[in-house]
């Protein structure tokens, strides 16, 4: 992934609450050799899940790259470091590094031991051949991390670009953004980063995904902050036969505009159960 020249594409799945380690490492089927890497999601919005290590030892077997997302919410660094040594030993050298969303106040307890920023920097140690307390790692394989971004908040937040600036310094290898469906926002975006030099080897990816609904569509720009999807895509989709495939051309449109624009190496396919969805808007670039 991080040898290619071309535009990258990623997407994600999530773990099931199952026993069934095929059923849920099969989803990703429709994307072997097609998709450059799989996110394979870390108990999101507080929910567990079967092992999302497992399911990426599976999904490599199929011959497909994994990103093993990762939060430091529920386990502290003890933890996190088996778990990183655990990835490397099944082939998993991509680590997207989250501080996790946060449970509700009657839910379980986080750990919060590690945020993002301190992940990033255990994965960069680890990957240097050792663990945190200076422990050397017998038969040290590379490491890398990478970080989230929100466009929006860089738009808004003129200092929030120094903390991408940090987790690059602190070992961030690739970012990958939140959802984002308004092109004037990822060209915008796009200036920003072409403005910083150190970020020129950092492998950009812009995250959006495909709509299945104007009813999803809107519960997203009213419940997810800092997402704006416009009243025109709404309305196209309102007014589909066929709103799953609309929904699939309009992420088709967007990928092509931003594909020319400086700082962008590719995108990042997100969505509940998105996996054949992505693997066919995918497959038209390809």
């Amino acid at each position: 992934m991080f040898q290619s020249n071309g535009f990258l594409f990623t997407t994600e799945t999530t773990p099931a609450v199952t026993t069934d380690l095929a059923e849920s490492a099969g989803r990703i089927d429709s994307l072997v050799g097609i998709a450059d890497a799989v996110n394979v999601t870390d108990s999101p919005n507080c929910k567990s899940s079967l092992s999302s290590l497992l399911v990426s030892s599976e999904i490599r077997k199929k011959g497909l790259d994994v990103i093993l997302q990762l939060t430091g919410r529920d386990i502290n660094r003890i933890a996190l470091e088996s778990e990183l040594l655990g990835a490397l030993s099944i082939d998993v050298n991509k680590v997207l590094c989250l501080s996790g969303d946060q449970p509700p106040e009657d839910g379980p307890r986080p750990v919060n031991e590690l945020n993002s920023a301190g992940l990033i920097e255990l994965c960069h140690q680890i990957g240097q051949g050792f663990l945190a307390d200076r422990v050397e790692i017998k038969n040290p394989l590379p490491l890398f991390p990478g970080a989230a971004d929100d466009l929006y908040e860089q738009l808004s937040k003129p200092d929030s670009i120094e903390k991408l600036l940090l987790k690059k310094k602190q070992g961030a290898m690739f970012v990958q953004t939140q959802f984002c469906f308004d092109f004037e926002v990822i060209q915008k975006y796009s200036e920003i980063l072409d403005a910083h030099r150190s970020l020129d080897d950092c492998k950009i990816l812009i995250g959006m995904g495909p709509l299945k609904s104007a009813k999803q569509a809107d519960w997203m720009r009213k419940n997810l902050w800092g997402i704006n999807i416009a009243d025109e895509i709404l309305s196209r989709l309102e007014l589909s036969d066929k709103p799953e495939e609309t929904g699939e051309n309009i992420c088709r449109e967007l990928i092509e505009k931003v594909m020319d624009l400086p700082r962008v190496d590719g995108v990042h396919l997100m969505g509940p159960s998105c996996e054949e969805r992505s693997a066919r808007i995918i497959s038209s670039f390809r």
